[in-house]
C-alpha cells in the first residue's frame, strides 16, 4: 500500500513539473520547428562588441554575459499562433514583469529575474499579428538604470531608476 502511495505521489509531481513553463522549455519546444532560428551569443563576442560600441551602449553591454535569441518570424502561421498562445499564458516563477504592451493583437512582454537591485536575467517576448515572434534572453548583471528603453513608434517609454 505504501509503495502505491509513493508511486502515485511521484507521478503527480512529475506531471506538475512537466506542465511548469520555463524559458529553457519554451526555447527547446520551438527551436526545432521548421524555419526557426535559435542563436546564442556567449560572453566573449558580447564583450568584443562592447569594445566598439559608443559610450552609452558600451556601458550597458559591459554588464551582459550572454544573449540568446529565438526567432520564429519565418515559421508557419500555426507555429507562430502556438507561440503567441504560450506567451499569453506564460507565468515564470522567479521573474518580475517589467513591461507589458498590447496593441491590436500584438504583444511585447518584458520580465526580469532580480537579485537585489540587479537584473540577472532579462526576457523579452514578442508575439502577435503584426510582430515577428521572438523570445530574447539576456543574462548578465544589469542595473535598472541600464533599462532606458524607448519605443517612440508606440509612444511608450520605460525609464527605470528615475
Amino acid at each position: 500500500m505504501m509503495k502505491k502511495i509513493i508511486v502515485t505521489m511521484v507521478l503527480i509531481l512529475g506531471v506538475q513539473m512537466s506542465q511548469a513553463q520555463t524559458v529553457d522549455g519554451i526555447i527547446r519546444e520551438f527551436r526545432s520547428e521548421e524555419d526557426a532560428v535559435c542563436v546564442k551569443v556567449p560572453w566573449l563576442p558580447v564583450k568584443l562588441v562592447g569594445l566598439f560600441a559608443d559610450d552609452e551602449a558600451g556601458r550597458v553591454i559591459r554588464h551582459i554575459s550572454s544573449i540568446r535569441v529565438l526567432d520564429l518570424s519565418d515559421c508557419s502561421q500555426q507555429v507562430q499562433e502556438r507561440f503567441a498562445a504560450k506567451m499569453e499564458q506564460l507565468k515564470l516563477e522567479g521573474y518580475e514583469p517589467l513591461l507589458v504592451v498590447k496593441d491590436d493583437g500584438s504583444s511585447v512582454k518584458m520580465w526580469g529575474k532580480m537579485k537585489g537591485e540587479k537584473i540577472k536575467e532579462l526576457l523579452i517576448g514578442v508575439s502577435g499579428d503584426d510582430n515577428e515572434p521572438a523570445l530574447i534572453r539576456i543574462k548578465g548583471n544589469l542595473r535598472m538604470d541600464d533599462l532606458n528603453v524607448s519605443m517612440s513608434e508606440n509612444n511608450i517609454t520605460l525609464v527605470s531608476g528615475e
